[in-house]
């Protein structure tokens, strides 16, 4: 099994089964800072594959600390 010989791997794949539509835009991959580029559609450093800005996951960090 390719998961047991990547770890990694594995913990990618869990994490893009819990990305997920926003409930709020606060929280939504466009203001999270491992999503590049800050498109409509884009990469994660977590998350592999496509991104939506619209979309969440479990590892959102914020851009910059919120006032």
């Amino acid at each position: 099994n390719s998961a047991q010989q990547h770890p990694q791997s594995a913990v990618l794949h869990a994490l893009a089964q819990r990305a997920r539509k926003a409930e709020n835009p606060k929280f939504s991959c466009s203001e999270c800072k491992f999503m590049f580029p800050r498109l409509s559609i884009g990469g994660c450093r977590y998350v592999r594959g496509v991104i939506h800005n619209s979309d969440t996951c479990d590892e959102f960090k914020p851009r910059r600390s919120q006032p």
